[in-house]
């Protein structure tokens, strides 16, 4: 084990451990099952969408405050971007 680097490990357990800090996908025994098929087909969302358009906001170099909701903050939904695809 001359070779063994122990911070590759920090991050092992990151989808398999829940947090109460972080709860979308609920905690503890009742933690969704589907979490690990969910956080994958977002990974294949994005890496598509990033790959094959071009994105942009419809308003150059400005961008609408965020929505909060108590203590969520969320992008406003008035943003616009528009979607070309790539040829």
């Amino acid at each position: 084990m001359a070779n063994h680097d122990p911070s590759r490990d920090i991050f092992k357990r990151q989808m398999i451990s829940t947090a109460v800090d972080h709860l979308p996908f609920g905690t503890g025994k009742h933690a969704c099952p589907g979490r690990f098929f969910a956080a994958t087909e977002l990974k294949a969302m994005l890496a598509h969408l990033v790959l094959n358009y071009d994105v942009k906001a419809e308003v150059e170099g400005v961008r609408p405050p965020d929505a909060v909701f108590g203590v969520s903050i969320t992008p406003n939904p008035a943003g616009k971007v528009s979607f070309r695809k790539r040829t």
